[in-house]
């Protein structure tokens, strides 16, 4: 069997300089993210059924790479990871998606944006983009890269709506050789 894979990247980049304040000052507390996070992670992702990126969140934690985390209360409803180019080591998207980012000084490249989808909506993801942002330019940085998948619409629109400008879009096609075994009684 021969299956295709065709996916379309967006590269975006955010001017820190630039910042629209949020229409909606939400209720969302954000902070630095750090190991002391990783086990409410660790729930957050057993709560959206994707428990395998435990292990991803805390080797980015000990790779050296920063993120934010979102909590309304005293629940963590959100997460976004971000790299300069004074990380330890590469973005493994940076390295493996081939993206055609170079950070500079002053650039920041975010990636992984994740809301609870009861917290989406009203305002909240603009919200927490406004304060990361905010809180990236406090830092220094001038620029904020990323990419979102064509196909997430949602994505794409909170993106744009902020501000991102769409700098290029990447095909990726890939083929897969699939090759079916059965073992049969004799």
């Amino acid at each position: 069997m021969l299956f295709y894979i065709d996916r379309r990247f967006i590269v975006l980049l955010k001017q820190l300089d630039s910042i629209v304040e949020s229409r909606r000052i939400g209720d969302l507390r954000v902070e630095d993210l750090g190991a002391e996070h990783l086990p409410a992670l660790s729930e957050l992702n057993r709560r959206r059924g994707r428990p395998q990126v435990d292990r991803r969140f805390a080797t980015n934690v000990s790779s050296g790479f920063h993120g934010f985390v979102a909590w309304r209360d005293d629940r963590l409803v959100g997460y976004y990871w971000w790299v300069d180019c004074d990380a330890p080591e590469p973005h493994p998207d940076l390295r493996d998606l081939d993206l055609g980012i170079e950070l500079e000084k002053g650039d920041v490249y975010g990636t992984d944006f994740f809301l609870l989808e009861e917290f989406r909506g009203a305002g909240t993801a603009a919200d927490f983009l406004c304060k990361i942002e905010r809180s990236l330019r406090d830092r220094g940085y001038r620029r904020l890269w990323g990419y979102v998948d064509s196909g997430n619409r949602a994505a794409l629109w909170a993106y744009r709506a902020r501000g991102y400008e769409s700098m290029w879009v990447l095909e990726r096609k890939r083929r897969l050789w699939f090759r079916r075994k059965a073992v049969l009684p004799a």
